[in-house]
């Protein structure tokens, strides 16, 4: 593959204020792209129009700017973002693949809510017992989910190393495809991020540690949909930051926004040193 024909992304999401961890993340991606000589996308996931805010868009670009983070592709400021490139665009794209995996018999409608999901879980079990119940997909209150087989394996190819292979089923439970009916009955995360990456031909992609049941479950969602494109998709799964009590940062959770550390006019070097040394540590292996 020519350098020409290297591209990745950085994908926020606008439900809230962007938080150190998320500026570490994207200085890394960016980073990696210049090291492979490849093109910078910026996609915005604002799949969760509830969630969204203006002013959370707008700390997307604010803090892509503070940080010194530039991008070849997508847009390049909020009106550019709703107008050319949200995902809300791309609704009927995401519902031709979800068809394909409904007509294939991949996905189930479910009534169960998330803290009964959790509770589950909890209980060291992964099969929801809608599975079984043949509930109907016009169900106002049923998500659709995606059965994921318990003996399917998935072969992911990291950036730098050997491949590995996984159990999707074994690292998370089957993955809403689709939101209820009542809560817009728009496509989930899983779906709109495999089917970007197809359309917009991501070469590698760098993510979280907590990410890889979802590039599994993702590389899963590609096998059944014939993607084959997307299982040549390479991967840096790098380690998360965290807080002084090793816990992962989170915007629900208060993490300290890149906002403040702008407004006071400090951190932005430490932030930038973090992302060059886990680049280091990275390309170590």
């Amino acid at each position: 593959m020519s350098p020409a024909e290297q591209r990745t992304r950085n994908a926020p999401t606008p439900s809230g204020y962007l938080h150190t961890g998320n500026g570490v993340a994207f200085a890394l991606t960016a980073l990696l792209a210049r090291m492979h000589r490849a093109s910078l996308r910026l996609r915005i996931d604002d799949l969760d129009a509830e969630r969204a805010r203006s002013s959370y868009v707008q700390d997307i670009f604010d803090s892509l700017a503070w940080l010194g983070i530039s991008w070849t592709e997508g847009p390049r400021d909020p009106t550019d973002q709703e107008r050319s490139f949200s995902q809300l665009k791309r609704l009927d794209r995401y519902a031709e693949a979800i068809a394909v995996l409904k007509e294939q018999g991949d996905l189930y409608a479910c009534r169960c809510s998330r803290s009964r999901l959790r509770d589950m879980v909890k209980q060291g079990r992964r099969d929801c017992e809608c599975r079984g119940k043949h509930i109907d997909f016009n169900d106002p209150n049923a998500t659709w989910r995606l059965h994921m087989a318990s003996d399917a394996s998935v072969r992911m190819h990291a950036l730098h190393g050997a491949s590995s292979q996984f159990h999707p089923a074994t690292l998370m439970t089957d993955p809403v495809i689709r939101q209820r009916q009542h809560d817009g009955g728009r496509p989930a995360y899983q779906i709109a991020s495999l089917i970007d990456d197809v359309d917009f031909g991501t070469t590698f992609i760098v993510r979280g540690e907590d990410l890889l049941p979802s590039t599994a479950c993702q590389l899963y969602l590609a096998e059944r949909l014939g993607l084959h494109a997307f299982k040549d998709v390479r991967f840096i799964h790098h380690p998360l930051v965290t807080d002084a009590q090793g816990r992962k940062l989170s915007k629900s959770e208060g993490a300290e926004a890149l906002k403040s550390m702008r407004e006071r006019g400090s951190g932005r070097a430490s932030l930038l040193r973090q992302a060059e040394e886990m680049l280091a540590a990275i390309v170590r292996g």
